[in-house]
């Protein structure tokens, strides 16, 4: 072979060389995004599923913030509600999308009838340079709390709780950092009692409007109990706290230390003793993103006096962001659906809904799903004259977005209330088994 073959063989060979990995760039890397992008596409172009529901519950629906055309502010979300001093009231985390905003804040607004249209907003909450969010109500003898959670991390991963309060429920207090009394028990027998911050206090309840409780997630020892593979943001331990004035709480027991929980819901059941709900990522397994068939809400009951605990898990959906309430002496949630049962609990692709769940000390009892999807849930409920109201955030209930998209791409999300019949709900979960 003469040197020009050669080097025409040469060029040949470079060129396809040059070829293949052109090819293998596009493979590797515009492919997937071109694949991804065409996702997108899908999900804003899907129809959303129809809503029908019982005439007994008399549901109603509507909008109580849109998103408007800020993008900065964009994404509202987190709320809670209570009636305080003759006002509905909704604080809620209003951001530019659902992972860690420094410049986000927290939105109180109020309504004398919480009608669509009727709401003004009294006061926001900021900290310095800090994504801040899960905002909770609590009415302490005639002093209104708002307890919510820093954020400093990307991936939304709280560890302490900030309050601050109101004796109007119009001018309210600087944000502080709450401490709480909570005790160490070593093998040694030795108990020690240490005032504290690090804790994530979920939602204060009360059975009679002196005593005030709340389970609070976090980290006691240096050995935590709960287990490396449930990446779940709010802690690993979940224990009870007590209080009187909304300012001081101390530790009545630890509840539930088994596997990394949080969010962890209570109410009081007829016999005085509680029931609770919480948020469990994995049961000890690795997998987050994708979900995991361990993924579930872990059901728990009080016994002598809050002291000890026994528990059930519920693998038919993980009860993210989610309230309790009673009725007639049932115990009823709203919360998230991960329209299962599911193997891949949690899994950021799928499709979630905000629901109505009937909570019995081994199961969960599915009523029905309200008008909502991708980024959904957490939620704040107000009983008042026969009638249950439940606020709730979701991108637009026109869409059908998986829950990844609206948390990160396709952001906007309002706030929303849905209105149902107490008596037509106590009905409706009658006809689902829950009698």
């Amino acid at each position: 072979m003469n040197l020009k073959n050669l080097l025409k063989n040469v060029g040949r060979n470079k060129k396809k060389i040059i070829k293949a990995i052109i090819a293998i760039i596009f493979a590797i890397g515009i492919l997937p995004i071109a694949c991804f992008g065409g996702w997108i596409v899908y999900m804003d172009l899907r129809p959303p599923p129809n809503y029908t529901y019982d005439p007994i519950l008399e549901l109603t629906h509507w909008t109580v913030v849109d998103t408007g055309d800020d993008p900065a502010r964009s994404h509202n979300s987190n709320t809670d509600m209570i009636f305080y001093n003759s006002y509905f009231y909704i604080v809620f985390q209003q951001s530019k999308w659902h992972i860690q905003d420094e410049h986000g804040s927290l939105v109180i607004i109020r309504s004398p009838d919480a009608s669509a249209g009727s709401w003004e907003e009294i006061h926001r909450i900021t900290l310095p340079n800090t994504d801040v969010r899960d905002p909770k109500f609590a009415n302490v003898s005639d002093r209104l709390f708002v307890y919510f959670l820093p954020n400093y991390r990307f991936d939304p991963a709280p560890n302490t709780t900030y309050y601050l309060y109101s004796d109007d429920g119009l001018n309210f207090t600087p944000p502080r950092e709450l401490k709480v009394n909570v005790t160490y028990r070593y093998d040694t027998g030795i108990k020690e009692h240490v005032i504290t911050a690090g804790w994530n206090l979920w939602r204060p309840k009360t059975p009679d409007n002196v005593n005030w409780y709340v389970l609070a997630s976090g980290r006691k020892y240096k050995e935590d109990p709960g287990s490396v593979g449930d990446a779940d943001v709010t802690g690993t331990m979940t224990i009870l706290l007590k209080t009187q004035n909304g300012l001081n709480w101390t530790e009545v027991s630890e509840v539930y230390t088994t596997y990394g929980n949080g969010e962890a819901c209570l109410e009081f059941l007829p016999s005085g003793e509680l029931l609770t709900t919480h948020r469990v990522g994995s049961m000890g397994l690795p997998g987050y993103a994708f979900g995991n068939p361990h993924g579930c809400t872990m059901i728990g009951t009080s016994y002598n006096n809050f002291k000890n605990w026994s528990f059930a898990p519920e693998f038919q959906t993980r009860l993210d962001g989610a309230t309790l309430f009673s009725l007639n002496g049932r115990i009823f949630a709203v919360g998230r659906n991960h329209l299962g049962p599911r193997a891949d609990m949690g899994n950021h692709f799928t499709v979630k809904r905000t629901a109505f769940y009937e909570v019995k000390s081994d199961r969960l009892i599915h009523l029905f799903d309200v008008p909502s999807c991708g980024d959904t849930a957490y939620t704040g409920v107000v009983l008042k004259d026969g009638w249950v109201y439940a606020s709730y955030y979701t991108n637009p209930i026109n869409k059908n977005y998986a829950w990844f998209v609206g948390q990160i791409f396709l952001v906007k999300s309002d706030i929303r209330i849905v209105k149902v019949n107490a008596t037509g709900l106590l009905a409706f979960a009658d006809t689902k088994g829950g009698a």
